[in-house]
C-alpha cells in the first residue's frame, strides 16, 4: 500500500500492531507510516521490530516496539503497561499475529496444539483483556482481529489451526453483538492465499489466486475505513468454504474422498 493511501486514516493517531515483524502485521506498518502518527509494533523479534521501527521513522511515523510473545499473558501485560504508559489510549489495534501448523491426527502432539491455540486464540484473547476496558471507557476504538476462510470448515492436515482461528472468529463476532450499542468496533478480518513466512514464497504461484501481505494489508485497511465489520478474501475462496460450510457431513465427508480418488 502507497503511504499516501495511509493519509486518509488522519483519526488513527495511535496504532497498535501485532505480529508486527513480518507478513501482513508489517504491510500494515509500512501502510500506515506517516507523519506524527504513533504505531506500537508487538512481535517476539525485536531484531525484525528494530528494522520495522527504523522504515517507520523514515516516514515521518513514531514507533514504539514492544518485544513481547502475545501467547505469555505476562509478557502481554507488561507491554500494555508500557503502551499506556507511552501513548495513552489506541485508537485502532490490529491483532495480527499467529503461526501456522500442518500436524494431521495421526503425528498430533499436544504441546504443538497448545502452542498454536496459546498465540493464535488465547493470544487475541490476552490482548483484548488489555484493551477492551480503556476503549469501553472512553466510549470509542477499533480492533480488528485477523482470522482465517480455515474457520469456516475445518479442512484437513491443519486441523490444529482451524480450531483456533474457529474460536477467533467465534469470539470476535459474539463480542461484536455485546459491543453494538457502544461506539468501540470489533472488525474480523478473514484471509487466505496471503505469501507470508506463515505460507511460504513460491514464485511460481498463480497471482490470480495469492496475493502479497502489502495487497492484503490494502484490502483490510479500506474494508476497515469503509465501516466493514468482516472483511474476507480472496472472494473465491470464501465463496468456496462457505459452500462447504453449508454440506452436512456425510457429504463433507464424500467431497474429500472424491478430491483423494481424483475425482
Amino acid at each position: 500500500m502507497r503511504a499516501q493511501h495511509a493519509k486518509k486514516h488522519s483519526p488513527w493517531q495511535t496504532v497498535l500492531i501485532t505480529g508486527a515483524s513480518s507478513g501482513i502485521g508489517e504491510a500494515l506498518a509500512y501502510a500506515l507510516a506517516v507523519p506524527n502518527r504513533q504505531i506500537a509494533l508487538v512481535a517476539r523479534r525485536k531484531e525484525r521490530l528494530e528494522k520495522v521501527a527504523q522504515a517507520i521513522r523514515d516516514r515521518g511515523g513514531e514507533p514504539l516496539v514492544l518485544a513481547c510473545d502475545v501467547g505469555d499473558p505476562r509478557a502481554v501485560q507488561e507491554a500494555a503497561s508500557r503502551l499506556r504508559q507511552t501513548l495513552g489510549t489506541i485508537d485502532i489495534a490490529f491483532l495480527n499475529a499467529g503461526i501456522g501448523s500442518r500436524g494431521i491426527a495421526q503425528n498430533l502432539t499436544s504441546a504443538e496444539a497448545e502452542q498454536v491455540m496459546r498465540v493464535n486464540y488465547l493470544g487475541v484473547v490476552y490482548w483484548l483483556d488489555q484493551l477492551l476496558p480503556d476503549m469501553q471507557k472512553h466510549n470509542r476504538g477499533t480492533i480488528v482481529v485477523t482470522s482465517s476462510l480455515a474457520a469456516y470448515r475445518a479442512l484437513p492436515g491443519c486441523g490444529t489451526y482451524c480450531a483456533a482461528k474457529s474460536a477467533v472468529s467465534a469470539l470476535i463476532e459474539s463480542y461484536q453483538i455485546d459491543l453494538l450499542a457502544t461506539n468501540v468496533h470489533l472488525v474480523l478480518v478473514t484471509p487466505y492465499f496471503v505469501e507470508t513466512e506463515m505460507t511460504g514464497f513460491d514464485p511460481y504461484r498463480s497471482r490470480r489466486v495469492w496475493m502479497s501481505a502489502a495487497d492484503a494489508a490494502q484490502r483490510i485497511l479500506q474494508g476497515v475505513e469503509a465501516g466493514k465489520h468482516h472483511i474476507a478474501f480472496p472472494w473465491h475462496f470464501r465463496c468456496f468454504m462457505t459452500g462447504l460450510s453449508l454440506l452436512p457431513l456425510p457429504l463433507y465427508r464424500m467431497f474429500w474422498r472424491l478430491v483423494r480418488r481424483g475425482g
